[in-house]
């Protein structure tokens, strides 16, 4: 009984620790939450976009956490290079270990999105808050090459000219631009 509560209180302290820098990272550092993209919304997305037969080009997804989107992109289009970009340590890991059990070639970087180069890419993914990706729109512009497809779910970069707005219902959107 001892060592069940014993791990029992480990656990709850490791939960405790992840909750608390998870709402650090939120509210100090303006960090999404570790939310993952409904796969129906990812299913909405390979629905309305045409990446091509056999597309083999160079996908991101920032702020990756569990990679969703990379997973459905990499099982779509086993050609594509899937590169996640994760700096939060809990959603890092967890990806890695799943990905490795799946075997997965996706590659998942423990990185902050804003000192890696993005000018390989040919498809970026987001699910970010809007103070990221004010950021990420100057990033974008200086870094990808024309043509480069972004795709965010529920958030706008303020100054680019949508492509296309995907409407999910319940003011849920996902917004198709290129730079």
């Amino acid at each position: 009984m001892f060592y069940f509560l014993t791990i029992l209180n480990l656990i709850l302290i490791v939960l405790a620790v992840f909750v608390a820098i998870q709402f650090f990272n939120m509210l100090f550092r303006g960090y999404a939450p570790f939310i993952s993209t409904k796969y129906d919304v990812i299913n909405k997305i390979f629905e309305n976009i045409n990446f091509g037969e056999n597309f083999s080009g160079t996908v991101y997804e920032l702020g990756s956490g569990k990679a969703g989107f990379l997973r459905a992109f990499e099982e779509r289009y086993p050609g594509a290079k899937c590169i996640g970009i994760e700096y939060s340590s809990f959603p890092y890991f967890f990806s890695k270990i799943q990905l490795s059990l799946a075997k997965s070639k996706i590659k998942i970087r423990k990185k902050n999105m804003f000192k890696i180069n993005l000018e390989d890419a040919d498809v970026i993914y987001c699910y970010l808050f809007p103070n990221m990706m004010a950021k990420l729109e100057e990033k974008f512009k200086k870094e990808c090459k024309p043509g480069t497809l972004v795709v965010s779910y529920q958030f706008i970069l303020p100054n680019m000219k949508t492509e296309k707005i995907l409407e999910l219902g319940e003011n849920s959107k996902i917004y198709l631009y290129k730079i």
